[in-house]
C-alpha cells in the first residue's frame, strides 16, 4: 500500500498569516510548502549538537531488531530503513515511535505502517521496546514507560537518555536530517511522549500524541497519578488527540489528561493541532491509507527551524484528507459523531 500521495505539496491558500509577527530573514512571510528538505533561512534556529552515546562505542545497527546499552542497561529497539536507501544522496528524517501497554515494537511496525512510510516518505523509524521495570504496585500492571508520578526523576531521565542514545547511534551510521527528529506515542507511549517533549524539546522538531496527556487526573483513588507538566523549554509543533469523553483505560481518564496537556501547550506558545473522535480508547477511526500519512506528513512539514508558534499548516490550513474532527488550536476541534468502526479496547 503506497503512501505517496501524502507528500503532495501544500497549496498556498493565503500569502501570509495576518496575525503573525512581521517577517525577518529568519521568519519568511509565507511558510507555504516548507518541509524538512527546505533549507533554513539565515539566522533560523538550529538544533544543538547531536548527543554523545552514553554506552561507549555504538553497536552496528541493522534493519529490524537491535540491542543497545543505555544507562547501564541492555535495551532493544526496532529500526525501519527505507528500501533502496542511498547514503550518498539521502539525508533521512528520524521518526521515534513509542508503543502502548500490551504492545511492542513489532505491533507498532504493523499498525503504524512503518515500512510503507519509510519507503514512500524516506524516513528512518526507530521504535524502542519497554524496559519492563515500570509497574503499578496496586495491580502489578506493567505500564511500559515512566509517566506516572511514582517514577523517580532519575528513572524518567533514563528513558530520555535512551532516546539520546538511539539518536546518537543512528546519526553515527546514517546521514540523518537533524532538522527533522520527531516523536509519536500511542496511549502509554503517548503518555511518555508527553513527558519526553518536556525534556527534549530543544532537540525535537515536532511531536504527535495519540491518547496521551499529563496529570492531574484523579485516577487510582489518589494512590498514583500521571506526572504533571514542568514546561517545554522550546515551543514545538504538536498534534494531539483523544477519543472523547469515553476515552478511559486502566484508571486513566485520557480526556482529562489530554485537556490538561492542551492547556499547557497553548500557554507555552506551541503550535497545536487538536483532534477529538468519539470512539473511546480505540484506534482513531481513520482509513489507515489516509489518516496515517497525515501523521507522518505533520512531522515532515514541520522542520526544527520554524519560528515558535508558526506552521505551514497554520497558514494554508490542514492538508486535504485530514479528519474533519481535527482543527488548529486548543479547544477548536469539532468532536466526531457517528458510528465507530471498532470497539473500545483496553489496553490499547
Amino acid at each position: 500500500m503506497s503512501l505517496d500521495g501524502a507528500l503532495a505539496p501544500v497549496v498556498d491558500a493565503a500569502s501570509s498569516n495576518p496575525d503573525a509577527a512581521p517577517a525577518t530573514d529568519a521568519m519568511p512571510i509565507s511558510l507555504a510548502g516548507v518541509s524538512c528538505t527546505t533549507p533554513p533561512p539565515p539566522g533560523a534556529p538550529q538544533p544543538p549538537p547531536l548527543p554523545a552515546y552514553s554506552g561507549g562505542s555504538c553497536p552496528t545497527l541493522v534493519a529490524g531488531d537491535n540491542a543497545i546499552m543505555s544507562s547501564g542497561a541492555a535495551r532493544r529497539f526496532t529500526l525501519v530503513v527505507p528500501a533502496g536507501f542511498d547514503p550518498e544522496t539521502e539525508r533521512l528524517p528520524i521518526f521515534f515511535m513509542w508503543h502502548h501497554i500490551g504492545g511492542d515494537a513489532s505491533s507498532m511496525v504493523s499498525n503504524g505502517m512503518a515500512q510503507e512510510a519509510a519507503d514512500d516518505m524516506r524516513v528512518l523509524v526507530a521504535i524502542p521496546e519497554k524496559k519492563g521495570d515500570v509497574t503499578l504496585p496496586i495491580a502489578n500492571v506493567d505500564l511500559a514507560w515512566p509517566y506516572m508520578d511514582f517514577s523517580t526523576p532519575a528513572r524518567v531521565e533514563q528513558e530520555a537518555v535512551l532516546f539520546d542514545d538511539i539518536l546518537a547511534c543512528l546519526a553515527a551510521q546514517y546521514p540523518v536530517n537533524e532538522q527533522c527528529v520527531s516523536t509519536v506515542g500511542v496511549s502509554a507511549g503517548a503518555l511518555w511522549t508527553s513527558q519526553l517533549i518536556q525534556r527534549r524539546s530543544e532537540r525535537l522538531a515536532s511531536a504527535l500524541i495519540i491518547s496521551g496527556g499529563i496529570g492531574p487526573t484523579g485516577g487510582f483513588g489518589g494512590f498514583a497519578d500521571l506526572r504533571g507538566w514542568g514546561g517545554n523549554p522550546r515551543a514545538i509543533p504538536v498534534l494531539y488527540g483523544w477519543g472523547g469523553s469515553s476515552d478511559t483505560c486502566g484508571g486513566i481518564n485520557f480526556a482529562r489528561a489530554s485537556d490538561n496537556l492542551g492547556g499547557k501547550l497553548a500557554t507555552g506558545g506551541n503550535f497545536v493541532i487538536e483532534c477529538v473522535h468519539n470512539c473511546g480508547h480505540a484506534a482513531p477511526p481513520v482509513d489507515p491509507a489516509v489518516g496515517l500519512p497525515i501523521l507522518y506528513r505533520f512531522a515532515l512539514e514541520h522542520p526544527y527551524w520554524l519560528p515558535a508558534g508558526r506552521s505551514p499548516w497554520g497558514e494554508t490550513g490542514l492538508p486535504e484528507g485530514s479528519p474533519d474532527w481535527c482543527s488548529i488550536g486548543v479547544e477548536n476541534a469539532t468532536p466526531r459523531t457517528g458510528e465507530c468502526p471498532s470497539q473500545q479496547t483496553c489496553p490499547f
